[in-house]
């Protein structure tokens, strides 16, 4: 297990979490998105600046190495009671998986959760090998 700093990101990080999110999206994608590196980038900003249900993670582990990034959004539903969580994008660098970096970063979006007064956090997972990695790891932790 390795000491992580977590911190709930704000549009000045809007440029670490889009080269994050591009790097999930290029590994899922086996090097070939669906969207262009700047893309992502102008999309993190605009949603950072007008979108308040748009929020996201930053994991910093040794010599603070940004090495995890986990987006998340509010929505609503019946079913929910009103207002929960979906985490839409969560990459942890891949020398530091199978370290509990993952781990805690699910920890800090349960506790968000909590703070926010959401009734439940959900997400999705991606398909392929990767995704069943994935999904065997949020399993795991209870999703």
């Amino acid at each position: 297990m390795i000491d992580l700093k977590i911190v709930e990101a704000g549009p000045h990080h809007a440029d670490l979490v889009a080269i994050k999110a591009y790097e999930l999206l290029d590994e899922l994608y086996d090097g070939k998105p669906p969207v262009t590196d700047e893309e992502v980038r102008q999309t993190c900003h605009q949603l950072f600046e007008e979108d308040p249900s748009f929020t996201a993670l930053l994991g910093y582990g040794p010599e603070n190495k940004l090495v995890a990034m986990m987006t998340l959004t509010e929505i609503m539903a019946l079913f929910a009671k009103g207002r929960f969580g979906l985490i839409m994008e969560f990459f942890v660098d891949p020398t530091f998986r199978s370290m509990g970096v993952g781990e805690c970063m699910i920890g800090e979006a349960r506790a968000l959760a909590r703070r926010r007064g959401w009734s439940c956090l959900e997400l999705n997972s991606p398909g392929g090998e990767s995704g069943q990695r994935a999904t065997n790891f949020y399993l795991r932790e209870g999703f």
